[in-house]
This record gives C-alpha cells, structure tokens and sequence, in this order.
C-alpha cells in the first residue's frame, strides 16, 4: 500500500542553519511519517495524490520537544503557589502515585492535549509509575498512541527512599518522614521489569524508551550502574534529577564526600557520565562539574519556570554555553510550572541569561530555538531524525497563522517565536505524519467528552487534595527546620537574584 501523502504548501519553513528571522517560502512534502522533500516547487508528478495544507501566510516550524516532564500530576495544575521544591513534595507525591487506571488514563491524555494545543510533538515522561506494572505501562503508551503524541517514556527508578530527598531529614519525626516515603523497591526488581517493559514492547512509531534513575541521592551505586547498563545494552538515553536545589547541593558536598563531594562525579564512578546523560534542573552545578559534563558530552535540561516557581534558583545558563555543555528545554510538571508551554521555556532561556550578565551578549532566540528542538531532540538521542524540517526527518511539524498579532508587524520569526508567541496562533499539527489538529480542532479524540470525564473525577480529587495538604501540616514547622538548616550552611556559588541577604561568597 503506497504511503498517505501531505503536502503543506507555501508556508515560511524555519531552517535552524538558514535565515531564522525571515525564513523562505517553501513546500514540504510528507509520505508516511517522514518527510521526503523540502523546496519552492516541488515536481507535480511527485506531489500527485497528496493531502494539500495550504500554509500561506503561516511559519512551519519543527515540532517542539519537551525534554522535562511529569504526567503523575497533571491533574494538580494551579493547586500551589512558590514554595520551597521539599515542601511541595509533601503534597505531590502522594497525588501521583496508586492511583485509578481512570485516572492514569485521563492526567495522561490532559498532558497531552496541552502539550500538543502548544505545538508540543514530543513529551519525555519521566513518570512516577507507583506501583510499577504492566497494566500502568500500557494504560500510559496507549493513551499517548490514543491522541498521537510523541513520547519518549522512562518510569523512574529508585532505591532510596524519598526521604533522602530532604537535608537533615532527622529534623522530622517518623509520622513526618512516613509523609515523605520511607520505602523503596529493589534495584534488581525495578531494572528487571523496565527490561521486560521495553522486550514486551519495544521502541516504534511515537513511542521510544528511557531510563530514569530518580536523582542520585535516591539511588544506590548498585541501581545507578544498572541503569547505565540498561542503557547500553538497549540503546537508551539517561534521564535524572541533579542539583535542583541548594539542598541537594549541600547534601552532596557533605554526604558524597567519596565522591568528592559531586553529584557528577558520583553518577561517573557508576558508569553514568557519558553522551547519554541528561540531568534535569542543574541549577547549582559547579564550573567544574559543567566542565565535566561538557568532555563527557552529557547535557542538562532546563527548566526555569519550575525552578522559579518552586524557590529553586537560577541555572547558570551563560556558564554551561561557555563550558561548551550540550542543552535541552523542559517545562516540568504542571503542578510545579502549571502549563506545558516551550514558548515560555524559550523566552525564559533568554531573558534569565540576559540577567545573569550585566555585558552585552549575543542574540539568544534562536538557540533557544534550537534547544527546543533539536537540543531536545539529542537529549534523547533522536536528533537525526527529530528538531529540524529535513528530507529524511519525522513529519512532526506546527503551523502558526501569522495572521495572530504576534506577528503584527512581523520582524523576525525567531524572536517573535520566542518573545511573542505564546501558542495562540498554532492552528495545525502533525505529529508522525498524522494531523493531530487542524483548523484549531483535535482530530485524535473526542475533546468535549475528556473535559466531562475530568470534571467529573476532580468532583473527589480535590477533597481528596484537600483533605490530605491539611493532615500534612503538622509536618510542616520540621521541613522549615531542616530549610532553614540547609541555608545556614556555607556554600560557594549564589543561584538568587535581587536580593543580598542569601548571598555566599
């Protein structure tokens, strides 16, 4: 059977290498899920039977790749605001985990439409499976097959309880650290059933594998060198939390002394420091930890608008592009940025490196632009065949009416992309050669029906939520102990702005 064909005709195609402020007309012919032909006229007797888009007065851009995500608490979107990221897990964690294959379902599919709706065509979900089966995985690749969104999944993995996630834990009392999580499967356990995972089903069509240690302090050497082996033996990128917040920074110095009291230089004594790794957050990395992750061609995926929300700090983006470290762009969870928006990841990406240098620097909207897309893209080792618009390449495309005001008057695709747009003016996506929206309207599933069955779940959900933030408060007063602890600690590095009174040398 000959492959479907579209063809999208006469839009401004965004080439990263080519002029990114004023991009050139172009056709862009799709057979399959790839595409095939990038040019000003394509031959008919080539284009003859195709679907035809007409993309005037449209930007075509690569579809944007969400390389930080968590689909366990969509359904907590505008539920917090800033706290401290430790507080915060107090109640995240439990609204994630254990809960119905309903719900699994649908906090899967709300992520999705989102992302999709804001040019999204890639999600990494580094999901909190709890409890870890085969069902849960199915219900997750099944609802992301569902609505064609492009997922690169890894179910995260621990060891250690999530308690080590807290400085001074010992502040807490047992009920307190009971509210946190005091216990972890099996290394061998978790790494066994993510190998049958992807055996029982493997990497095809929109669906690739991960692996996701949870963070370094969550993971034995025993689990961090089996997941560096999963990743080889199975071709994988690695994923983890690293240096999120000033905690984990000081938990490192002081309790991986062996280490010499590096996070990095950990995860490399357990065979992780390589071109697979990604550490998302790295908001207090060291200059010399950045320098090792760049020789190592490992990579950080950002993403400030958690950072900012959750009281995290400032990654040092201007230090790392010096390094020479490859970068990815992430958006987080929804209850820890609430939206899942790379136009705001972008414009972040640019305006947090304006303020971290007083000097004049170079443009930045269009790297932004690239780390969107084929930064992600690499973080996940598929960059030869997503991020750009190529002959070769996956069709996963966005369409953007420059009809919107974002572009009145239009000056530069790449700056208005990132410093406009907002995701208003998409009205097309395609996603593995598949429209997924079009003229505004998700064609995948039934939109009207989703908003029913989520308004009818959160009838529980939110008194459910509620009920267990005010069980939970007693933990409080100790989790501020334990902050205030971490922040009296001296440390060599700022990661705030603005204001004196946490500054460290």
């Amino acid at each position: 059977m000959a492959a479907n064909k579209i063809l999208i005709k006469g839009g401004l195609v965004y080439d990263h290498d080519g002029d990114v402020h004023k991009p050139v007309a172009a056709d862009i012919l799709i057979e399959g899920d790839a595409i095939v032909s990038v040019g000003p006229s394509l031959p008919a007797q080539r284009t003859q039977g195709a679907e035809v888009i007409d993309a005037r007065d449209h930007l075509v851009i690569p579809g944007l790749i969400n390389a930080h995500y968590h689909s366990h608490d969509t359904l907590c979107r505008g539920m917090f605001e800033e706290m401290p990221l430790e507080f915060w897990l107090l109640y995240t964690l439990p609204m994630g985990a254990f809960r119905s294959k309903q719900e699994l379902r649908l906090r899967t599919l709300v992520g999705a439409l989102e992302a999709m709706r804001c040019g999204i065509t890639t999600l990494q979900d580094m999901l909190g499976l709890i409890p870890l089966t085969e069902d849960n995985v199915d219900i997750v690749l099944d609802a992301y097959a569902e609505i064609g969104e492009r997922v690169v999944f890894s179910p995260m993995v621990f060891d250690i309880p999530a308690i080590a996630m807290i400085r001074h834990a010992d502040a807490l009392p047992p009920d307190s650290q009971e509210m946190l999580g005091t216990k972890a499967l099996g290394a061998r356990e978790q790494i066994d059933f993510l190998d049958r995972q992807i055996k029982r089903r493997p990497a095809a069509g929109t669906a690739h594998w991960a692996s996701a240690p949870f963070a370094p302090q969550r993971c034995t050497p025993e689990l961090l060198e089996m997941c560096a082996d999963i990743a080889e033996r199975r071709d994988l990128p690695v994923y983890t939390h690293v240096y999120e917040t000033r905690g984990q920074a000081v938990m490192a110095r002081e309790l991986y002394a062996s280490h010499g009291g590096s996070f990095i230089k950990y995860l490399d004594q357990c065979g992780l420091l390589n071109r697979r790794l990604n550490i998302a957050h790295s908001v207090w990395l060291s200059r010399e930890e950045m320098d090792l992750m760049a020789a190592a061609d490992a990579g950080a995926v950002l993403n400030h608008n958690s950072n900012l929300k959750l009281k995290s700090g400032i990654a040092p983006i201007l230090d790392m592009r010096e390094a020479g470290m490859r970068v990815g762009l992430g958006c987080d969870n929804c209850s820890g940025s609430d939206v899942q928006n790379m136009f705001q990841s972008m414009k972040a990406y640019c305006t947090l490196a304006a303020v971290s240098d007083p000097m004049p620097g170079p443009p930045l909207a269009h790297e932004a632009l690239r780390n969107a897309t084929l930064g992600s893209a690499r973080s996940a080792l598929l960059d030869d065949r997503l991020g750009a618009i190529k002959p070769g390449y996956k069709a996963d495309l966005v369409l953007l009416d420059m009809k919107d005001t974002a572009y009145l008057p239009y000056n530069s695709a790449a700056r208005q992309l990132v410093y406009t747009e907002t995701g208003r003016a998409i009205d097309t996506v395609i996603i593995d050669g598949r429209i997924v929206i079009k003229d505004r309207i998700v064609k995948t599933i039934d939109e009207a029906a989703l908003r029913a069955e989520v308004t009818d779940l959160m009838k529980h959900f939110v008194p459910e939520y509620e009920a267990m933030v005010k069980a939970r408060a007693v933990a409080l007063p100790y989790l501020m102990e334990a902050h205030k602890r971490v922040w009296a600690t001296p440390l060599k590095m700022q990661r705030f702005l603005a204001r004196t009174r946490y500054g460290d040398g």
